[in-house]
C-alpha cells in the first residue's frame, strides 16, 4: 500500500501538554484538508477532553492517562488492536507513543522518535507530511472551535464589560518565559482608562496569587474581572473568542488564543515564536531587548523579559490593536 493512497480510519497520538494538543488539534485540520474523508480518532490524556471534543475534526476519541495509570498501556494496546484502524499518525515525540505504535498492528504508521523512530514507525512523520503537500505549520484560518455551552457561559462571565475586550493571560510555564507580574498594571492601567475590558486568565496557586496582586494595584476598576481558575479549556477557548484581542508570554493559552482566530499579541523573550507555531497573520510581538532573544535556552540566567518594559509594550501593543481591532 502506498504511502499517499487515502486513510480511512487514522489513529491521531498527541499525550500533551496542553500547547502541544493544540498544535495537534491544528495539524488535524490540516491533514482533513488532505483526506477529507478519512476518521480520525484522537489518543490524548483525559484531562484535555473538554478541548478535544468540540472540534469537529476527530470522529472519535480515545484516553489513556499516561501519566498516572501506567499499566493502562496493555489496556490501551488492546483497544488500539481491536479497531482496527488503517493508519497511525503520532505527533508526539514520546517512548509511551512510539511503543503504541509497533504494538498497533497498523499496517500504516507514521510518527517522530530521537531513539527508536525506525523500530516503531514506518516513515518519519514530518517527512511524510512534506511527500503528502501538507505545511504542518500553516495557519491560515482559526483551527480551534468552542463548544455552544462555552459561549453560552462566555456571555454570562463577561456580561457588563465595555464591548472592546483584552484576554489577559499573565503566567507562564516556564520563569524565563513570565513577563514581570509587577509590570502588568502599567499596562492594563492605560487600557482601562482607554475603555477596555480586562479580563485576567491563570490557572493554579501562583497565578491565582499574581492576578490578585495585579488586581489590588489596579484599584476598584469599572471594566475588569479575573477568571483565574474559573474556565476549563472549552469555556477559556470561548471567552478568548469573545474577545478583541490577547495578550502574554509563550504559554499554552497563547496558543490557544491564536489557534482560535482571535488576534493575539506576544511578549516574548527566549522562544521564537515562528519556530512553536505563532505563524497566523493576526498574531503579533514584542520582543525584549536581550541581544540573545530567541535563544531558545531556559536554563539562562539572564532576566530577558525584564528587559521589555511596560513604555514597550504598551506602544507595541496599542499599534497592534489600531490594525486587528475594529470596534470603536
Amino acid at each position: 500500500m502506498s504511502s499517499l493512497d487515502s486513510p480511512s480510519n487514522v489513529l491521531w497520538i498527541r499525550a500533551g501538554a496542553f500547547g502541544d494538543i493544540l498544535q495537534a488539534i491544528a495539524r488535524a485540520r490540516l491533514f482533513k484538508r488532505r483526506f477529507p474523508d478519512a476518521k480520525l480518532t484522537m489518543l490524548a490524556r483525559p484531562e484535555f477532553r473538554n478541548i478535544l471534543e468540540p472540534q469537529d475534526c476527530f470522529s472519535d476519541f480515545m484516553y489513556w492517562d499516561s501519566k498516572r495509570r501506567h499499566l493502562d498501556f496493555f489496556k490501551c494496546v488492546a483497544e488500539v488492536r481491536r479497531r482496527k484502524f488503517d493508519c497511525l499518525v503520532s505527533v508526539h515525540n514520546a517512548g509511551s507513543a512510539a511503543m503504541i505504535s509497533l504494538f498497533s498492528g497498523i499496517p500504516r504508521r507514521y510518527g517522530y522518535n530521537s531513539t527508536i523512530e525506525k523500530l516503531c514507525y514506518d516513515r518519519n512523520v514530518w517527512e511524510w507530511f512534506l511527500e503528502l503537500g501538507i505545511d504542518k505549520d500553516l495557519r491560515d484560518e482559526p483551527m480551534v472551535q468552542a463548544s455552544d455551552a462555552a459561549f453560552e457561559n462566555a456571555k454570562r462571565v463577561l456580561y457588563g464589560l465595555p464591548a472592546k475586550k483584552v484576554f489577559c493571560i499573565t503566567g507562564a510555564s516556564k520563569p524565563q518565559k513570565l513577563w514581570p507580574i509587577e509590570y502588568w498594571p502599567k499596562l492594563l492601567s492605560p487600557l482601562l482608562d482607554a475603555g477596555w475590558g480586562v479580563i485576567l486568565n491563570g490557572h493554579g496557586e501562583t497565578e491565582r496569587a499574581n492576578n490578585a496582586l495585579i488586581a489590588d494595584a489596579l484599584g476598584d476598576r469599572a471594566g475588569l474581572v479575573d477568571l483565574t481558575d474559573k474556565l476549563n479549556y472549552d469555556q477559556m477557548c470561548a471567552v478568548i473568542k469573545s474577545c478583541d484581542v490577547s495578550v502574554g508570554p509563550d504559554t499554552g493559552p497563547l496558543h490557544l488564543s491564536a489557534l482560535a482566530g482571535t488576534p493575539t499579541f506576544g511578549l516574548f523573550g527566549c522562544t521564537p515564536s515562528q519556530k512553536i507555531g505563532f505563524t497566523m497573520p493576526w498574531f503579533g510581538e514584542v520582543l525584549c531587548t536581550c541581544p540573545d532573544a530567541g535563544c531558545w535556552n531556559y536554563k539562562c540566567p539572564k532576566p530577558c523579559m525584564s528587559t521589555l518594559t511596560p513604555e514597550m509594550a504598551l506602544e507595541a501593543f496599542n499599534s497592534f490593536a489600531s490594525k486587528h481591532v475594529k470596534r470603536d
